[in-house]
């Protein structure tokens, strides 16, 4: 079973690819500034306002919550919102191409991102809604953010643990490295490659969230 706001945001992506492709043919028919305009509006912008707006009318809340269709869930439509993306990464790794262009994209998502961060091409990052950056951070290639971790529950329902993931200013983060909810990295920590920073883990401390059930979550 899906609410209905359920099943109106799984049908997101689809609805995604019709405007875009509207768009592009419209370009393609009639090339003009008012046409990339509309094109770069329906693929970089329209996505980001949509998810302010639903969640305006149903904030997000951290922490465990249930998936189980009987009540709308917004971490769910707001992961809808977001899947065009992860079909299409291409999409994204061309902002990181221009500096400044992909750390306003996130803001317009609603992260916190500080000046001066360095994002290579190839990385993934997952709720982009849900970061906190610093000043003058550096990604390598094909490191993971993301800021939830969603497990099956007793019969067809599941719920998720979300948590925005924080990195202080001037971190480096290493190749490959992946970054779970909740967790934090400190300022100048130098995270190596293939590390896994864990659910509510702070990087270097061994000492983790109290929460006995949320660290049920931590990935593998």
């Amino acid at each position: 079973m899906m609410t209905p706001a359920d099943r109106l945001f799984s049908y997101f992506p689809l609805m995604m690819t019709v405007a875009s492709l509207t768009a592009l043919g419209v370009f393609a028919q009639w090339p003009s500034i008012g046409s990339v305009a509309l094109l770069i509006f329906v693929i970089y912008l329209l996505p980001p306002m949509v998810q302010r707006i639903m969640f305006r009318w149903a904030p997000l809340k951290h922490g465990i919550s249930p998936i189980d269709g009987r009540t709308f869930s917004p971490w769910l439509a707001a992961h809808h919102i977001q899947a065009f993306y992860d079909a299409l990464p291409y999409l994204e790794s061309l902002l990181r191409v221009f500096p400044g262009f992909y750390s306003m994209w996130l803001r317009m998502w609603g992260a916190r991102v500080g000046y001066g961060v360095e994002w290579p091409v190839r990385m993934d990052v997952l709720d982009r809604h849900l970061m906190d950056i610093g000043n003058r951070v550096v990604f390598s290639r094909e490191v993971e953010l993301c800021a939830h971790v969603r497990q099956k529950t007793d019969g067809a329902g599941s719920r998720v643990l979300v948590r925005p993931v924080r990195i202080g200013s001037y971190a480096f983060i290493g190749a490959g490295a992946r970054v779970g909810p909740g967790a934090s990295v400190p300022h100048n920590a130098n995270i190596p490659a293939l590390a896994v920073v864990n659910v509510n883990e702070s990087y270097g401390d061994a000492t983790r969230h109290p929460d006995k059930e949320e660290a049920q979550f931590a990935m593998s």
